[in-house]
């Protein structure tokens, strides 16, 4: 029997399953995922997943509809523990259920009013005062005021991970009232309010959040309670409606069950049969296996940028590297196009740059500055002093991403660079990335804004700058940026792009084309800049 003509969905932009395991879906080159952490911690997932579809509570169905969603993860909770919670896209759906945050976000990714109704900044845009609801309690019975803001910033600030990098100007935070609060920064920083609706923003009982147990007993105010009687910690993670929730419409199940499934035949088999309604495309052999069953396949601009991220520009690991003819020949070497085409299914665009598309510092006429040129690339590598090549040990990610491996290896080969691949588990990833364990490797990115990937990648202090490069011009083009106008941000912007892509700081390939499945009976609104639809996307479909 032909399978059912697959629907594509393309949004907007701005910018018990073990009887599922039995059968192999006929026509797909399944792989299981050996380190399966590995795909969330390279898709990353970094910054980008938080708030509702619709803080003012108007994007959910009006009426309950009962009944269980189901999804399926590719990783399970990291921790429930404020500031420690991954910020990967499908982790995010276990916080979302448990979890408000300050800020939501609407259709096309923009802040809006959640548990803070409104919010301003004062003529120096170093003081953002916000506005709460008086009507929301924690699941213990705890109010939610001024004081468990402060409370939960200063402590997710402590953090090392993603939030706390995110609330890195945050100086203080004053309580005004019972429904006031004022953020002090020490400079202006111009994505903090993208940070209050993402990981940042999460907002737990002030009470709970010295308890040694909150990683595991989560207490927040949101639309789910996790029921630990129903879970399996590292499988299932069962979630029943909070009886008391004071944005009910906005989620119309009556409980979210999350599956950990790293298994690619495992998740297709499941949404085929309907134990699960919805999983991330994370692979192309899971959209294929989509697509051949009937499923909707949501498209959508994730703000991912995928490619070789170059980290040792000083070369304190490789000392090749700090060679800035070097960096340029692996940038020639690369043909972004037929890796596009080829390896990702046309899911992407090939691109040079990490600040992706949407943003006010993307160029399109730096999209032609490294055009695939092997022989560029060697003569690049010749006047560096390097035409014999050099040698890198680099994580082995070919378990989960084995074509992507492939191209980059075989593109270094070409300029007789020399790779040797060290086994890594998933859990292991990202603190190699942070520590400095490798000169460069292949990995994903996402950010809400080009401010906000300039904090992760490019300051001193930034946690993908393992080996703090300490750029003179870069540092003053952000600090100029930091202080200017929305309208003249833009240009300062572009040209801080300019020259990171001509001194080829990284190596991007392309930018990520966000995909997430569903079945028919589920709908889902799916936001730009967002790797996964927030919890409060998912209705019933027809509803």
């Amino acid at each position: 029997m032909s399978p059912t003509p697959v629907s594509r969905v393309v949004a907007d932009q701005p910018d018990d399953i073990s009887c599922a395991l039995a059968t192999d879906v006929p026509g797909v080159n399944v792989r299981k995922s050996i380190i399966a952490a590995i795909a969330a911690a390279v898709l990353l997932t970094v910054s980008a997943c938080g708030g509702s579809s619709d803080g003012s509570g108007t994007s959910g169905s009006e009426t309950s509809s009962g009944g269980t969603l189901t999804l399926a993860a590719v990783t399970p909770p990291k921790s429930f523990a404020v500031g420690e919670m991954a910020s990967n896209g499908p982790e995010n759906h276990y916080y979302q259920a448990v979890y408000d945050t300050l800020l939501g976000l609407d259709k096309d990714g923009k802040p809006v009013a959640n548990l803070a109704t409104e919010w301003s900044y004062d003529a120096t845009n170093t003081t953002l005062s916000l506005t709460l609801r008086d009507d929301v309690k924690f699941t213990d019975g705890t109010a939610f005021d001024a004081a468990a803001v402060k409370a939960n910033l200063e402590k997710a600030k402590q953090s090392t991970g993603e939030a706390g990098s995110a609330l890195r100007a945050v100086e203080s935070v004053t309580v005004v009232d019972a429904t006031h609060a004022d953020i002090v920064l020490s400079a202006p920083d111009p994505s903090l309010v993208d940070s209050l609706a993402r990981s940042s923003g999460y907002m737990a009982s002030p009470k709970a959040l010295g308890n040694a147990d909150l990683a595991t007993n989560p207490v927040g105010s949101g639309p789910y309670v996790y029921d630990e009687s129903k879970s399996t910690a590292g499988s299932t993670y069962a979630f029943t409606r909070n009886a008391d929730y004071w944005n009910k419409a906005a989620y119309p199940y009556d409980s979210v069950e999350i599956k950990y499934l790293d298994d690619t035949t495992a998740t297709l088999n499941g949404l085929r049969s309907g134990q699960i309604q919805g999983a991330s495309g994370a692979s192309s052999d899971l959209v294929t296996g989509a697509e051949q069953a009937g499923l909707t396949v949501t498209q959508f601009p994730s703000g991912g940028v995928e490619g070789v991220w170059l980290w040792d520009r000083d070369g304190a690991n490789t000392p090749a590297l700090a060679n800035e003819k070097v960096r340029q020949a692996i940038n020639y070497a690369f043909d972004r196009k037929t890796i596009v085409d080829k390896i990702k299914g046309g899911l992407g665009t090939p691109t040079v740059q990490i600040f992706g598309p949407s943003t006010n510092a993307f160029d399109p006429a730096l999209e032609d500055f490294y055009p695939y040129d092997l022989d560029k690339a060697k003569s690049l590598m010749a006047e560096a002093g390097f035409a014999d090549g050099f040698s890198m040990t680099l994580p082995d990610f070919s378990p989960v991403y084995p074509d992507e491996q492939a191209a980059m290896t075989e593109a270094l080969t070409a300029l007789k660079i020399s790779v040797t691949y060290t086994p890594i588990t998933g859990d292991q990833v990202v603190g190699s990335i942070m520590g400095g364990q490798w000169p460069i490797n292949f990995f994903s990115l996402t950010s809400a804004s080009a401010w906000e990937m300039a904090q992760l990648t490019l300051t001193p202090q930034s946690p993908f700058n393992p080996f703090h490069t300490d750029d003179p011009t870069v540092l003053g083009l952000l600090d100029k940026a930091q202080s200017a106008t929305p309208d003249a941000q833009g240009p300062i912007m572009q040209e801080l792009n300019a020259y990171l892509v001509e001194h080829a700081w990284f190596s991007p390939w392309y930018s990520q084309v966000g995909v997430y499945l569903t079945t028919t009976g589920v709908a889902v609104q799916a936001i730009p800049g967002v790797n996964v639809p927030p919890l409060a996307s998912f209705t019933p479909a027809g509803s």
